[in-house]
């Protein structure tokens, strides 16, 4: 069984970090951060932390201002 850790930022579910190797590779399940699809990352957190800046790039918000998800 792989080790996984949910990628959130802002209370949108990005995608999910599963231990490969010695590192996270993340596995986008949201289109806004499709570009790092597959990268590995040194942790979970780091996984993170980018796959925040992507949003916030995608965006035009900037990293510390995410849009969160409207669910009806």
């Amino acid at each position: 069984m792989h080790t996984s850790r949910p990628i959130e930022v802002g209370g949108r579910f990005l995608g999910v970090a599963v231990a490969h190797a010695a590192a996270w590779r993340f596995i986008a399940t949201d289109p806004a951060v499709e570009d790092i699809d597959g990268a590995t990352f040194p942790s979970p957190a780091e996984a993170e932390r980018v796959a925040g800046l992507v949003v916030g790039r995608n965006s035009g918000l900037g990293p510390h201002r995410i849009p969160q998800r409207v669910h009806r």
